[in-house]
């Protein structure tokens, strides 16, 4: 017992991690629990009529990239308890324990969360069931809660709590006692000189999308030449983050940048922050496209549409959601790197530079990088008459605006935590 009196003790001690992880609990909850009451409601299958299933796994897959981000958030969760893990071990418990230790922590979590979720759900349940309603052309009871909601959402936890729970297991039983003291891996450089493939050949293939808007083609094909950007989108972006960035990323700091100290400590962050964001930017760019694609294969539907439209909006708001929870995690491990940089002569301004250099690049680079291409889908359903021009501007405007206020806030709390407790206050 007094293992997990430790680990409970742990959670509250651990507050700042334990909090972020809640919160990340919570939104999927309220998500999650408001779109399946969406589903079955009498009203939305009675109207949606031959096309309920069509909207269902809309729905349903928006249900599965919420949980995704929810194991996504566990990892980063699970990570920063690494030398939490070491102690652990060194005072002998075996992996199967720890792992106990960890999916004790996680259902606490995932309970607590579960709890402030459904009942936020709840509040917020008039206002999905009022969009619903205005989309459908209908009227009906704000208030109305489907129990079927509640225990799917349930269920979902618990199927989430396994899923994380045999993830940690694998974390903790694969890891060496010295890797759990060193915290998160280390990012092993990729050796460009073994590649078949000229990273600039994913530089180019990026670019290729533009081509589709200027093809001449039927509305009804736009759909299919949407889904082949969509493939460029999943090779091209992958291999600019893993081969053609790192690539230019060396060959600025050790051409143009080696005497410049701000450039090459930013450039240095650069290259481990992407390494981490990699899935961020990927999910983003291939979810919101596939959704876009969705609406032009339905684009007569009126409530398909509106369900893509409200899965857009969620699905930003998750990505924003998952990028501050990963940056301000990543920020605690930064800190103690930014004070050796005090200590051996960089001044307090030099250090806010570094913050403010690795950020800007770091957050374009995630963001421009998918947009670019969601700008070209969206182009086209809108050359193609699926899209309205007022619409077209109202996705980009959703987009822009969730991420640069995203931006305001996380550089904020970024340079907030770097520079936590006046740790520079002597320079």
């Amino acid at each position: 017992m007094g293992v997990y009196k430790f680990s409970l003790k742990m959670v509250f001690l651990n507050f700042k991690q334990s909090i972020l992880y809640l919160i990340s609990i919570i939104f999927t909850v309220v998500i999650i629990f408001n779109f399946l009451n969406i589903m079955t409601n009498s009203k939305f299958l009675l109207a949606t009529g031959g096309e309920g299933n069509i909207s269902t796994d809309i729905l349903f897959l928006v249900v599965l990239l919420v949980c995704i981000f929810t194991f996504y958030a566990n990892s980063y969760f699970v990570m920063g308890k690494s030398k939490e893990m070491a102690l652990v071990e060194l005072n002998g418990i075996w992996p199967s324990k720890l792992a106990r230790m960890l999916l004790f922590e996680n259902a606490i979590i995932e309970i607590i969360g579960g709890v402030l979720g459904i009942l936020m759900g709840i509040v917020l349940m008039p206002v999905f069931l009022l969009i619903m309603y205005a989309v459908l052309k209908t009227s009906g009871n704000i208030l109305m809660i489907s129990p079927q909601s509640i225990w799917g959402t349930i269920a979902i936890l618990f199927v989430q709590l396994l899923y994380v729970g045999m993830g940690d297991y694998a974390y903790a039983s694969t890891r060496e006692i010295i890797d759990l003291v060193n915290g998160h891996k280390q990012v092993r450089s990729v050796d460009l000189r073994s590649l078949k493939i000229n990273p600039i050949v994913y530089l180019i293939l990026y670019f290729i999308p533009i081509i589709s808007i200027f093809i001449n083609a039927a509305a009804k094909d736009a759909a299919s030449i949407a889904m082949v950007d969509i493939l460029f989108s999943i090779f091209a972006i992958q291999g600019l983050l893993r081969y053609y960035i790192p690539q230019k990323i060396i060959k600025l700091k050790k051409e143009r940048y080696l005497d410049n100290k701000i450039k090459l400590i930013s450039l240095s962050n650069l290259y481990v922050s992407l390494k981490q964001l990699k899935f961020i930017i990927i999910t983003l760019a291939i979810t919101v496209e596939i959704l876009l694609c969705t609406m032009a294969n339905f684009k007569n539907s009126l409530q398909v549409k509106t369900i893509c439209i409200c899965s857009y909006i969620t699905l930003i708001i998750l990505i924003a959601a998952s990028v501050i929870y990963k940056i301000m995690l990543e920020a605690d491990s930064k800190r103690h790197l930014f004070r050796q940089l005090s200590l051996i002569g960089y001044t307090a301004k030099q250090i806010k530079e570094v913050i403010w250099q690795e950020f800007k690049i770091v957050y374009s680079i995630t963001i421009g990088i998918p947009l670019f291409h969601i700008l070209i889908v969206i182009i086209l359903l809108k050359k193609n008459g699926i899209l309205s021009m007022r619409l077209s501007g109202i996705l980009v405007f959703i987009f822009v605006f969730i991420f640069l206020i995203t931006g305001i806030i996380l550089y904020s709390l970024y340079k907030k935590l770097i520079l936590k407790n006046n740790a520079y206050r002597f320079l």
